[in-house]
């Protein structure tokens, strides 16, 4: 049932047409208050490197969370290190 599922995923079409798209993934921790995401995107831009995807996901019973950054191959390094300079935890 697992093979079929990822046989069927597969075949669903990316963000920019029929083949799906791989991206490099940069985890940050995000601390939980007004503005934090914004900051985090706002210094992603500053690093000159586009956010293909983004997915969230809330730490339990903690005052932070974790941002998955999608960026294009290549980036993740010079992003990561850009993210450190600046101050954010990576996970």
């Amino acid at each position: 049932m697992l093979r079929k599922g990822r046989s069927g995923r597969a075949r669903i079409s990316g963000k920019h047409g029929p083949q799906p798209e791989r991206f490099d993934v940069v985890t940050v921790v995000v601390g939980d208050q007004p503005g934090e995401l914004a900051r985090l995107f706002a210094a992603v831009d500053r690093a000159g490197v586009n956010i293909e995807d983004v997915r969230i996901e809330h730490a339990t019973s903690q005052l932070t969370g974790l941002v998955h950054v999608s960026v294009a191959p290549g980036l993740a390094v010079s992003l990561k290190e850009a993210l450190q300079t600046r101050g954010w935890r990576l996970h």
